[in-house]
């Protein structure tokens, strides 16, 4: 990504190029169902990334401010203090930790709601376990319908008509755009919850845990975040791999692929978009030091 552009910018594009092929294309239908920046849009993922940009820019520029006014043993600790809270943005434990066994809907629920409970702020991941849900209920439901051996005796006398070709390939189109769309409305709920906590963050209740914590609880948040995406990606490509059993490589490759790389993608997103909470927490961190020089 290039340093000058946004990622609310590099997402903006990617969008207006996807709207351009869809728009000449005979099955723009049926196309737009898998764009990835199309989805991202829809369940208003832009609007929320760049809103939070323009929060963490002006933090940002609060930060610097603040530091300019500052001198001497005063300066040197808030940099101090500012040091340790970029430490708890270190995200180094997602890629260090070994694989976990995948979390039931329960585990997952308790876990984001735990550590949602820790940010001591009034909105809540309602949107985030619905759609990780939503998803699972789906594959569930995908593999409890697979055919059992008189339906796949069938279904192969189906095929065999020339007439089982068409549902199979339907089949697996349809699994790639739900995977896709899973993967960027779990995006999108991610940073809309980014949103609305760095803005609950600076102009909401006063403070009742302290910016380290709070980024240490958002730190985890987004590794849980980022795990769930690269399940989604494994149990949906499974999906695909069952369903298309008797598609061609270069059918299933590329949908495979398609989802293995929009989850990488999600997860990169999802992880910038953490980051930018690091100067709106650095404010709060400087508004709770005057107070308590103020005392």
């Amino acid at each position: 990504m290039n340093r000058n552009s946004t990622l609310s910018q590099v997402l903006r594009e990617a969008k207006e190029k996807e709207e351009q092929q869809t728009a000449t294309e005979v099955t723009m239908a049926t196309e737009k169902k898998a764009h990835y920046g199309l989805l991202f849009d829809e369940f208003q993922g832009l609007s929320h990334l760049e809103a939070l940009e323009m929060l963490s820019k002006e933090s940002e520029s609060k930060v610097k401010l603040v530091l300019s006014a500052l001198s001497g043993e005063e300066l040197d600790t808030l940099k101090e203090e500012m040091e340790q809270l970029k430490e708890a943005f270190s995200l180094a434990e997602f890629f260090e930790e070994e694989e976990e066994e995948k979390k039931g809907d329960e585990e997952f629920t308790k876990e984001v709601t735990e550590l949602f409970s820790e940010l001591h702020i009034s909105t809540k991941p309602d949107k985030l376990i619905t759609v990780r849900t939503s998803a699972h209920e789906w594959i569930a439901q995908f593999n409890s319908s697979l055919p059992k051996e008189e339906k796949e005796s069938e279904d192969n006398q189906e095929v065999e008509a020339g007439e089982g070709d068409h549902d199979a390939k339907k089949s697996v189109e349809d699994i790639h755009a739900f995977a896709i769309r899973s993967l960027a409305e779990l995006t999108a709920y991610s940073i809309e919850m980014f949103h609305k906590t760095a803005a609950l963050f600076l102009h909401g209740q006063k403070e009742e845990v302290t910016a380290t914590d709070r980024a240490k609880s958002l730190s985890q948040l987004t590794i849980v975040l980022c795990k769930e995406l690269s399940t989604f990606s494994k149990e949906f490509t499974t999906c695909l791999t069952v369903a298309g059993v008797k598609e061609k490589a270069d059918v299933l490759n590329p949908l495979i692929t398609g989802v293995f790389l929009e989850a990488s993608n999600s997860a990169s997103y999802i992880q910038d978009a953490f980051q930018l909470l690091l100067p709106v927490l650095q404010i709060s961190l400087v508004e709770a030091r005057t107070e308590l020089l103020l005392q």
